[in-house]
């Protein structure tokens, strides 16, 4: 009877073993897919949203990346739509675009994940709009970048930006030829 016990015993806690060691993969697996579809949307969302304020088109392309409670909400898309942006002077024909993602985190089990990031525009190509030649400056504006605190949420599976607040004012400093270093 001994010996039947310690077997079952035996038994019984290498499969306690597996399991939690399956549990612990298993999380690690969400974890990991989720980080690297939010790593995605950040990418390509915050990117998307500058090239929409610089430019002012494709703007449709926003709802895979953002919650349309954020795209009614955000300044900055306002401003790019209701004139009073300081691009609307100007035709931009290119810019660089950097984002650092300084944090991210979102469990496996949560159905949204938070994240630090610093997002930096540090040259931006473009021409003043020739009706407004006379009263634009040549130089294209520098663009206002910084560290935001954004919160992302699942919505019908899939990640998307549902808020985002600026914590730190990155200014872009501009050379005499147009374009920001």
């Amino acid at each position: 009877m001994v010996y039947l016990r310690r077997l079952v015993w035996y038994i019984a806690s290498r499969l306690v073993l597996v399991c939690v060691l399956c549990g612990m993969l298993v999380c690690g697996f969400y974890m990991c897919l989720n980080t690297a579809n939010i790593y995605v949307i950040l990418n390509d969302g915050l990117e998307k949203r500058a090239e929409v304020i610089l430019t002012r088109q494709e703007a449709e392309k926003l709802n895979f990346y953002f919650h349309a409670d954020f795209l009614s909400t955000d300044p900055a898309l306002e401003g790019a739509f209701d004139g009073s942006s300081v691009y609307d002077d100007y035709t931009i024909t290119d810019f660089d675009y950097e984002l650092k993602i300084e944090k991210l985190w979102a469990w496996p089990w949560d159905s949204y994940a938070t994240c630090t990031v610093v997002e930096r525009i540090p040259s931006i190509t473009g021409s003043v709009i020739s009706s407004r030649k006379s009263e634009a400056s040549p130089t294209v504006p520098g663009w206002q970048g910084g560290r935001y605190d954004i919160t992302l949420v699942k919505d019908d599976g899939e990640w998307k930006i549902i808020g985002m607040q600026q914590t730190t004012v990155l200014m872009e400093a501009v050379t005499a030829a147009g374009a920001e270093e």
